[in-house]
Order: C-alpha cells, then structure tokens, then sequence
C-alpha cells in the first residue's frame, strides 16, 4: 500500500479565522458593558464576516485538493506520479 499524501490546510487562514473570531466575540463582550479594544476599530459583525470569509476559503481549498486526490485514485495514478506533485511538497 502507497502512503497517501497529507491534504492541504492552511494553518494560517484556521488560526487567523479564528482569532478574528475570538475578537469579535471579546468586543461583544465588552460592548455590553460599554468597553471597548483600542485597537479594534470596526464592529464586531465585521469582524465576525472576515472570520467566516477565512473559513470559507479554507474550505474551498480543503474541498478541491481531496476532489484532485479522488480523481486521481479513479483515473489509477498515484498522487506522486502527479507532474505538480513536487510543487505541493
């Protein structure tokens, strides 16, 4: 049996999304109470729709990369058989 190659996720983009999320719902919190982060300088909303526009994204990438992994188990080729194979690593 092959060894399958690891599919694609973007760390930076899940811990970005996530972070963003965080503050969001940190200047909520805070907005009920009538606090604000100094550095924060748009609505909490905002920042809630960046958040899932990361998430999206990554799945999307996430999405096309196990579909490119599906075709090719169809077709019978290996992922490292691949011409971009080397670009991916």
């Amino acid at each position: 049996m092959t060894p399958r190659s690891s599919l694609y996720s973007a760390p930076i983009f899940l811990g970005s999304a996530f972070f963003v999320m965080g503050l969001a719902i940190l200047e909520k919190f805070l907005n009920l109470f009538g606090w604000r982060i100094p550095f924060v300088d748009v609505f909490p909303r905002q920042l809630l729709d960046w958040a899932i526009a990361l998430l999206v994204f990554e799945i999307a990438l996430s999405m096309r990369q196990m579909i490119e992994m599906r075709l090719d188990e169809r077709r019978g080729a290996k992922p490292e058989a691949r011409p971009d194979a080397e670009r991916r690593n």
